[in-house]
């Protein structure tokens, strides 16, 4: 043998030697079956391939690549926005709940009253099921947030547009009062 010689010059294909290639070459029968073997053999391999952890997880990363790559986008506008809260009456010596549901995002930032100033008092605040005001408190008279008031802020949660801002008012008088009340702040969109 030469110094070039390799394994499909000494053995011929597919493992035969160049003699018994040569004899059933004319045929061609021997082409057909081993390629069919062949195939037959990657078929077994890829079924036992296929049922890795591991070709799951390269089939995966490969579709990965080919999908649309989505994100979440923040909201981008912000601006101002009033909810307003009645004209109710508050029947005298009770208290009224009052809901309105803003159905965007919303931050509530400032109170102010346009009903009422004397005998009513806001018991509670709330954003969803969220207390915006302290368990344990006495109530706030609603003269806190007049108009002309600088200071009548109440920075409030964050409403989604699935849920409510509630006030609870009391009315502590004997006279039927009106409440009403605008709740200022921003929405994003």
């Amino acid at each position: 043998m030469g110094m070039y010689d390799d394994d499909i010059v000494v053995h011929g294909l597919q493992g035969q030697s160049r003699d018994q290639e040569e004899a059933t070459s004319y045929l061609g029968s021997q082409e057909i079956l081993g390629a069919q073997e062949i195939l037959g053999a990657l078929a077994t391999a890829a079924s036992k391939i296929k049922g890795t952890a591991a070709f799951q997880t390269a089939v995966a990363n490969k579709l990965a690549r080919r999908a649309p790559i989505v994100q979440n986008v923040q909201p981008t506008k912000k601006r101002r926005f009033t909810m307003g809260f009645g004209p109710t009456p508050v029947p005298p010596n009770s208290t009224v709940t009052v809901q309105a549901q803003p159905q965007v995002l919303f931050r509530g930032e400032k109170l102010i009253n346009t009903g009422d100033i004397t005998g009513l008092f806001i018991q509670g605040i709330f954003v969803g099921n969220k207390p915006q005001l302290p368990t344990f408190q006495n109530a706030i008279a609603v003269k806190t947030y007049e108009g002309n008031t600088l200071d009548n802020e109440q920075m409030l949660d964050t409403c989604d547009p699935a849920l409510f801002v509630t006030f609870q008012v009391q009315n502590t008088t004997a006279a039927t009062l009106t409440w009403a009340m605008s709740l200022i702040g921003h929405i994003v969109q």
